[in-house]
């Protein structure tokens, strides 16, 4: 993985995130998405579970994989945005709690949360190697794979709110 390249994506999928929330803010009160849960409840997931990765990819690892990806940004799209009708049960410890109260908070913290990625990747905080973490649902998969990740479960999550929005109107 180029770490460069790959914060230009994560910084172009960031402001995609905002721009798409400011015009999803009529319908993000809303109910009935993932798991019943309304537009704010779902982006409260995904800050929560981009928190979780961030820490999961700074820890070590035992394992360790002869290659420095096993799904990429292609498969990993594919697996967790296009195959997005095929539903998940969120871990408890990633359900909305209510902390985040409304799109600003959201805003906020997505950003800073993304921003401290971006700095931790530079400084080589969180180095991209061919450590492997076990995914709940995907099984093993290298700091690359965890990286790619998360802009497609933030996507997942976005196209989510939108398909439920669009069902609304």
């Amino acid at each position: 993985m180029n770490i460069t390249d790959y914060i230009q994506t994560l910084d172009k999928h960031t402001a995609a995130t905002l721009d798409f929330i400011k015009k999803s803010r009529p319908d993000i009160h809303i109910k009935g998405g993932v798991d019943n849960w309304n537009g704010l409840q779902i982006l409260e997931h995904v800050c929560m579970t981009e928190k979780v990765v961030c820490k999961l990819v700074s820890k070590p690892s035992d394992q360790i994989h002869e290659s420095a990806e096993l799904f990429g940004p292609g498969k990993m799209n594919h697996l967790v945005v296009t195959k997005r009708a095929i539903k998940v049960k969120a871990p408890e410890m990633l359900n909305p709690k209510g902390d985040i109260q409304d799109l600003e908070a959201f805003e906020q913290l997505f950003t800073a949360q993304r921003n401290e990625l971006k700095e931790n990747l530079m400084q080589g905080t969180i180095p991209v190697d061919n450590r492997i973490h076990k995914h709940p649902y995907l099984g093993e998969m290298t700091i690359s794979d965890w990286l790619y990740f998360m802009i497609a479960h933030t996507q997942r999550h976005l196209e989510q709110i939108g398909d439920h929005s669009a069902l609304n109107k």
